[in-house]
């Protein structure tokens, strides 16, 4: 699920959501056509907080057990989250470990480590490579680095 206004972020994309849909729609067609795209968050332009986020998916398909993906590096501030408990009781986390990142889940947290997980660069990282010119490698898929640079995105 995108988010164009996290709050524990300085600023808000600087790209268009279409912009940013299209490239999640590439992804997916690249890797697992089964995944689906939910813009609950593209339509409400103030702060999007998970919690509000796990309540939509939760009334959307109420039969259904949900399963979120975190970074290690957000998992370090998940305390400063809105309603972490909450979060915390009511789905089950997947965790990416990053380098560098030592964290211990909370006290209730349902975390499952992704293991064997080798890729240590963050989204930032990877607009700052792209605005400079610099090589990415194979951290994107080729249909979206084809998009980021046919339609002049991140500085590209």
């Amino acid at each position: 699920m995108p988010t164009l206004n996290s709050p524990l972020k300085n600023k808000t994309s600087s790209i268009a959501p279409h912009h940013i849909l299209q490239m999640l729609e590439l992804l997916i067609k690249d890797i697992d056509s089964t995944i689906e795209i939910d813009e609950y968050d593209f339509s409400h332009p103030e702060q999007s907080h998970t919690v509000n986020t796990i309540r939509h998916i939760q009334q959307k398909y109420p039969e259904s057990s949900i399963s979120m993906v975190v970074g290690a590096d957000q998992l370090m501030k998940f305390q400063q989250w809105k309603e972490y408990i909450k979060i915390i009781n009511s789905v089950h986390i997947i965790g990416f470990n990053r380098a560098n990142c030592d964290y211990t889940p909370l006290p209730g947290m349902n975390l499952t480590w992704i293991k064997d997980f080798n890729v240590d660069i963050s989204s930032t990282e990877i607009r700052e490579k792209i605005a400079k010119g610099k090589h990415i490698g194979n951290v994107l898929t080729q249909s979206v680095q084809d998009y980021i640079q046919e339609n002049n995105l991140y500085g590209y």
